[in-house]
């Protein structure tokens, strides 16, 4: 893995890190106010659906670096050698291919929300940023898969 990718990696840990953290403290907050004071966050629905959302679309990348995106270890003894590797190839393409248009498909989204200027119910926060960085993310994802799938074809281990 090249220094650029280590760093890539590293900094995406770190943001998923910080977005659990958050998420956990607003979860805390809110289920403690609720049942302990009888008065729940204000928007803390609101607030956990974006960090889960923002979280599941920056954790992808490093899910599929590990390759915990897919599972096929149904199947991973009917392939050895060459036929493992053009396997593993295989999986990391097509994965690419859908993370790709899964970036696509929410950059377009995101794009429409913003035109008509959307904005979250109760913190009448903007939704384009959010689509945006989510579309940006699956993006990355589907790079690093391609990535995977040359790494595959050239026979390198994943860490």
């Amino acid at each position: 893995m090249s220094p650029a990718q280590s760093w890539l990696y590293r900094q995406l840990e770190k943001l998923v890190a910080v977005e659990m953290f958050v998420l956990m403290l607003t979860v805390a907050v809110d289920v403690g106010g609720r049942y302990l004071f009888n008065k729940p966050l204000p928007a803390g629905y609101e607030l956990i659906q974006v960090q889960m959302g923002l979280m599941a679309f920056t954790a992808m990348p490093l899910l599929s670096r590990t390759n915990e995106h897919i599972s096929l270890g149904l199947f991973d003894h009917l392939f050895k050698g060459w036929a493992a590797r053009l396997q593993r190839c295989a999986v990391h393409l097509l994965s690419a291919a859908g993370m790709a248009f899964i970036a696509w498909r929410i950059w377009t989204y995101a794009a429409q929300l913003g035109s008509m200027d959307e904005r979250t119910p109760v913190l009448n926060f903007p939704l384009a940023p959010l689509g945006h960085f989510m579309a940006l993310m699956a993006g990355l994802g589907a790079v690093l898969l391609m990535l995977l799938a040359l790494r595959a074809i050239r026979q390198e281990q994943t860490p």
